[in-house]
């Protein structure tokens, strides 16, 4: 449960980071195109701390995710002998 917010959250952080750094620099091509200097500050005066922040924060859910144990079903029915010999006997 832990570990699929983490995921939905980094995904989310990741998305946002990418159109706000996205509208950063093209709002600074356009300005740069354009010839307009007062353009390119105000395209990193608005988008820049908030390319940052999310950046930061899709950098901090991933690095968590390394250390949130991906859980995975144990199948029980056959004993652990059965999947010992079974698993010594496969072909490589």
């Amino acid at each position: 449960m832990m570990r699929k917010t983490f995921q939905f959250l980094f995904k989310v952080s990741c998305v946002l980071f990418l159109l706000s750094g996205s509208l950063l620099v093209i709002g600074q091509m356009v300005g740069l195109l354009l010839l307009n200097g007062d353009l390119i500050i105000f395209s990193a005066d608005t988008f820049g701390k908030p390319t940052f922040i999310l950046s930061t924060f899709a950098g901090l859910f991933g690095f968590a995710l390394n250390y949130i144990p991906n859980t995975v079903p144990v199948d029980n029915s056959e004993p652990i002998t059965q999947q010992m010999e079974n698993s010594q006997s496969t072909p490589t």
